[in-house]
């Protein structure tokens, strides 16, 4: 085990730049499903459920390598940020059912963005497990090899 003088230092910048990119992300995501009224962005004929589809993948990708830029992410972290996302669409949903802002909630909507959710998840565990934190690649047991032989 490598004590903590021994560690290999590292920029904070990654960690940082990722994180505000997820932060920028989800403000984005919540300020466009709240906006009342919302101005026609997206051409007609795009449906609303695979926008739903794929914000909530971009969302759980970047909440995974939210984690993943600082740690191994590991399947019950997996778990837990696939949960973040579902409650935060639940929650999505439900404030938009508030009356001044002239939107609605629906089960498709909710549905989409588990299921992308779960797509995201997935696409954020693998980037991870191809580009490991700092730049080393995990083995078996663990550790992590930092390039060389």
């Amino acid at each position: 085990m490598m004590s903590q003088s021994s560690r290999p230092s590292c920029s904070p910048w990654p960690v940082v730049s990722v994180r505000l990119v997820l932060v920028g992300y989800w403000v984005s995501m919540c300020v466009a499903t709240h906006v009342p009224n919302p101005p026609a962005v997206v051409p007609a004929q795009v449906s609303d459920t695979w926008l739903h589809l794929v914000a909530y993948l971009g969302l759980a990708v970047l909440l995974v390598q939210g984690v993943a830029v600082g740690r191994p992410v590991f399947r019950h972290d997996a778990v837990r940020l696939w949960g973040v996302a579902v409650v935060y669409g639940a929650l999505d949903e439900l404030t938009q059912m508030v009356p001044v802002l002239h939107r609605t909630a629906e089960w498709k909507d909710w549905a989409a963005d588990v299921a992308g959710a779960a797509v995201g998840v997935l696409v954020g565990m693998l980037v991870s497990r191809a580009w490991p934190a700092q730049g080393g690649v995990r083995t078996g047991n663990g550790n992590q090899h930092l390039g060389g032989s």
